[in-house]
Order: C-alpha cells, then structure tokens, then sequence
C-alpha cells in the first residue's frame, strides 16, 4: 500500500463487513453512520488497496458429507530444491485442501483438509501427502469442534 492510511471510519466498515459481507451498501452506510456515496467510495478505495481481497461464503462442510476435518502439519524434504514451491501448487489443487499457510518453526506448511470419512482421510495422508517426494514428514490433529472463524 502506497501512502494508504486506514482511519476510524474504515476500520469500523472493515469490522461491519468482516461480520456481515452480504450487506447492501444502504445497509452498510446506515450501520455505519456515513453517507451511502462516501460509504460506497471507501469500500471501493479499501478493495482497490487490497485490503479488502474479496467476498466468501462460509461453507459448514459437514453438511456436504465431509464429516473429517483436521489440521495437518507438512515438514517438506529440504534437500530438494523447489520443494516448497511444488507442494504449494499441489495442495492450491486440491478439492479437500480448504485453507493452507507457510509457517515458521520446524514445519513449513499447516493445512486444512476435510474428508468424508476416516478412511478417505486416510488415504489423503498415505497417497497424496506422506508419499509425495517433496513431503519428508506430516502430523495431523483432528478437529474436534470449531469454536469460532474470522474471515
């Protein structure tokens, strides 16, 4: 961000929309307390910023069969170069990878991954994960409820 500064007035838009991003910009402008024009151009200025990225749906994906859900933790086999570039594109493509972030510490990635049922969970760890050459080590942690999300 070039010489973009976010005020009071954006941060509380952020933290309306953060709760409610389906919310008409009437709405919005009502909520918080500012002209729908002005309301409108600042949303426009914090998505042309970026700091708005975009709009999701929650998804409850125990309501579409996937009653597995777990953190897995990816250590990635140092010594071949690129690893870490192609485990990144392998999990952007797949379907049962619903969030994935590079960390610090001895592991290099933490995923999401749902499934279905224990033995398709399974499968994604011994086919597609711990036999990957890239990958040297995995350690998951099942979900066992969540407690709440931010998006």
């Amino acid at each position: 961000m070039n010489d973009f500064e976010l005020d009071k007035m954006d941060l509380k838009i952020i933290a309306v929309l953060r709760k409610h991003g389906r919310m008409t910009h009437q709405q919005l402008s009502t909520e918080v307390n500012l002209s729908p024009s002005q309301c409108l151009r600042r949303v426009k200025r914090l998505e042309d910023e970026q700091v708005i990225r975009g709009y999701v749906a929650i998804i409850d994906e125990s309501k579409l069969g996937n009653d597995i859900n777990a953190w897995v933790m990816i250590t990635l086999n140092r010594t071949r170069e690129g690893a870490r570039e192609r485990v990144a594109a392998l999990l952007q493509n797949r379907p049962w990878v619903t969030m994935a972030t590079g960390i610090t510490g001895d592991v290099d990635f933490m995923i999401r991954v749902v499934a279905a049922r224990m033995p398709a969970f399974t499968k994604i760890l011994v086919d597609e994960l711990n036999s990957h050459p890239d990958i040297s080590s995995t350690q998951s942690f099942l979900c066992l409820d969540d407690l709440f999300g931010r998006p």
